[in-house]
């Protein structure tokens, strides 16, 4: 499968060698084009102009009783090239009273273990949490990219230091190992992707391959079905000399692109306990807000999987081990308030969640409207049926269809102002209506209002039907204003539910006319 530097001039990656499934075109290697990107028009690229040693780069680290996040601490200031551009946010989940070394302060850790510190005192912001209440790596990675958003639109008051479109950020797990210059590394190779909306991201090599400079580099092209879809397969590419355009999968583990791309595609916060379905909702999400994820060129960033695997808590979260106690958690009500106001009235979350918003769980068309429109759901920018198609994923056989592991093509887009950032920023974190639908005996309520907005006088839509089948009332509560579209969707639904109960009622009444005729005969 390997190919020669006469054959793969730009390098090449491994499709599959299971031929049984994908056929001789799916199978072996394919040498990479670049050029092939922009077959349809090349992606937008205005922000040539950037300066690797300065430029500000912004990391996100959730860490789970992680006795490795000092180390990462350590590793990422002193392995870079200016470490006085890196601010990072980090939300620690531990254990109060264990008295565990996994469950120590990762800055005091930090200090005492690779001083000095102080250097780097007002770079870093971390909250703590109680793990007792963690709820899966989504939750605390959300409360970052909120920190993120808030950051951006308070300049003068951040959290930590303010945010701008045009720097990095990037996110990153608490046990990780850096290059030596690892930060000029990746601003080089994010321009070397010439793609404004790029986000370079994959599944990180081992620790081991730390300033190895490696020929292979982990590529993410592959997803299977577990309920919901999640990475698998990772494939490998090999001499590659800019980073390869993916088809939507991208990785927890390793993302960086313009801070724009956090603030449009932040992460989803109605997410609890789930680990399958986390990184693909996101990239389904990113490509149809308009950006395009990049297996990196170079292992510039890795993993320490032993270390971590070998972590006897790292698999803990979720499974109660107590009452948590919430006055241990810092208060994080600055940037996550308005978030959580709607917390308890979001439904549905989780997975199925996950599964409305790439099409693979049917759900009633206003809650599923009401998803997509909000800040947390598709972008505008491609379809959805864009984003199938070019995954290679099929929703409906809920298999991979096609091996896109290869050269692809650019989806073209039309650019806002400002990235679209003031666009996303003007979507309501949930809906402003209330909605609530009772079907087969079982209420889901999708409630709450916007503070700036309020309710107009409520119309109550009604229909009851005596066969089983159509056992389902509706009770729409719609701000006349803001939702005609909703409106108009329920008028045709109640319509339809009529027209299809006068029909079989005519058929019943026909049918007891012919059997008494019979009968009197």
């Amino acid at each position: 499968d390997r190919m020669s530097k006469d054959e793969a001039p730009y390098g090449f990656c491994l499709l599959s060698r299971d031929k049984k499934t994908w056929g001789d075109e799916g199978t072996g290697s394919e040498a990479i084009d670049p050029d092939s990107e922009c077959e349809n028009g090349c992606p937008h690229y205005n922000d040539s102009k950037y300066n690797s040693k300065e430029d500000i780069i912004h990391l996100n680290i959730a860490s789970f009783r992680d006795r490795l996040c000092p180390r990462t601490l350590y590793n990422l200031f002193h392995k870079a090239a200016n470490p006085k551009r890196i601010y990072v946010r980090i939300i620690q989940q531990v254990d109060h009273s264990s008295g565990d070394v996994d469950d120590a302060d990762c800055w005091d850790e930090f200090c005492k273990n690779y001083p000095p510190c102080e250097p780097y005192k007002k770079q870093v912001r971390i909250w703590t949490m109680d793990a007792k209440s963690a709820k899966g790596p989504t939750d605390p990675r959300s409360k970052l990219s909120a920190a993120i958003t808030y950051d951006y639109e308070n300049p003068d008051a951040p959290l930590l230091q303010p945010v701008h479109t045009n720097e990095y950020c990037m996110q990153t797990d608490s046990h990780m190992d850096f290059n030596q210059d690892f930060d000029l590394g990746m601003i080089d190779m994010f321009h070397r992707a010439r793609n404004d909306y790029a986000v370079l991201s994959t599944y990180v090599a081992p620790m081991e391959q730390t300033d190895a400079n490696p020929v292979s580099v982990p590529h993410l092209c592959m997803v299977h079905f577990t309920g919901t879809w999640r990475n698998w397969g990772t494939k490998s590419c090999d001499g590659l000399v800019r980073p390869k355009m993916t088809n939507i999968p991208w990785g927890a583990g390793l993302s960086f692109g313009k801070c724009h791309a956090e603030v449009n595609v932040p992460y989803d916060p109605y997410l609890p306990n789930i680990f399958d379905g986390e990184e693909l909702s996101r990239g389904f999400r990113y490509f149809t807000h308009g950006y395009d994820v990049y297996t990196p060129d170079k292992v510039l960033i890795t993993h320490d999987y032993h270390g971590h695997q070998g972590n006897p808590h790292v698999h803990t979260w979720g499974h109660g081990g107590g009452k948590s106690d919430n006055a241990k958690n810092d208060d994080m009500s600055t940037f996550m308030k308005e978030i959580d106001k709607f917390r308890e009235s979001v439904e549905p979350k989780g997975t199925k969640r996950v599964n409305i918003i790439m099409g693979l769980a049917k759900e009633d068309a206003l809650i599923t409207d009401t998803i997509n429109k909000s800040r947390f759901g598709v972008g505008t920018r491609r379809t959805p049926q864009q984003a199938i198609e070019f995954s290679g994923f099929d929703p409906i056989l809920r298999k991979m269809v096609k091996n896109n592991c290869g050269n692809l093509h650019w989806v073209p887009f039309e650019e806002s102002n400002n990235y679209g950032v003031d666009d996303t920023l003007a979507r309501p974190l949930w809906n402003e209506g209330s909605i609530t639908i009772v079907e087969n005996n079982k209420q889901a309520s999708v409630r709450g209002a916007s503070p700036s907005i309020q309710p107009a006088p409520s119309t109550n839509l009604s229909f009851k039907s005596s066969t089983s089948n159509l056992s389902r009332t509706l009770k729409v509560k719609l701000q006349s204003e803001h939702n005609a579209l909703y409106s108009l969707l329920v008028i045709l639904l109640i319509l339809t539910l009529l027209i299809t109960m006068l029909s079989r009622s005519r058929i019943h009444n026909v049918f007891k006319s012919k059997k008494t005729a019979r009968m009197i005969v």
